[in-house]
């Protein structure tokens, strides 16, 4: 994807003078919508999955914020893309959706601009979630089976007897 490039946009015009904003700022607000739904594993640049991955960028990096998320603007209108890797469990369909209006309602509530279309790219899954659950239930079980084990010993221990009871 290529990146954005930063233009001033003049918003709007008054007697006290101009409001401008900078594509930079369109594409935050996106990004930051971007983050509050839920099911979504990553944001990924269309030809940089593998690569993101391996650098381990800092989630909290404004750059990470904006990874994956591209926009036009023309005058008052805006055009949205985003790519995305989607948590293995969640409805895509359902995801997608969400995406799309929560970085419309977003983007038009903050700047006042319209938003014509948000496009999602779906990259891939992530079964990173599934597989920390499922290593979770394994560990969990493992204490139970441990736990019994000694619980078992013990009470082995206490039936048998010790000698030094005996002895009077």
């Amino acid at each position: 994807m290529p990146e954005n490039k930063s233009v001033d946009l003049k918003i709007d015009t008054r007697a006290n003078g101009a409001v401008y904003f900078a594509s930079d700022v369109i594409q935050t607000i996106a990004g930051i919508a971007l983050t509050e739904v839920e099911g979504i594993a990553n944001m990924v640049r269309y030809q940089g999955l593998a690569s993101d991955r391996r650098k381990g960028k800092n989630a909290n990096n404004i750059k990470n914020i904006t990874r994956g998320v591209k926009v036009d603007v023309d005058e008052q209108d805006v055009s949205v893309s985003v790519s995305v890797v989607v948590e293995y469990g969640y409805s895509v369909q359902e995801v997608c959706r969400s995406i799309q209006e929560n970085i419309k309602k977003t983007i038009e509530t903050m700047t006042n601009m319209r938003v014509n279309n948000v496009d999602v790219h779906v990259t891939g899954l992530s079964f990173a979630k599934e597989n920390r659950e499922n290593a979770e239930m394994e560990y969990q079980n493992y204490l139970i089976s441990e736990k019994g084990a000694r619980d078992g010993k013990q009470l082995e221990g206490q039936t048998e007897p010790t000698g030094e009871s005996e002895k009077g």
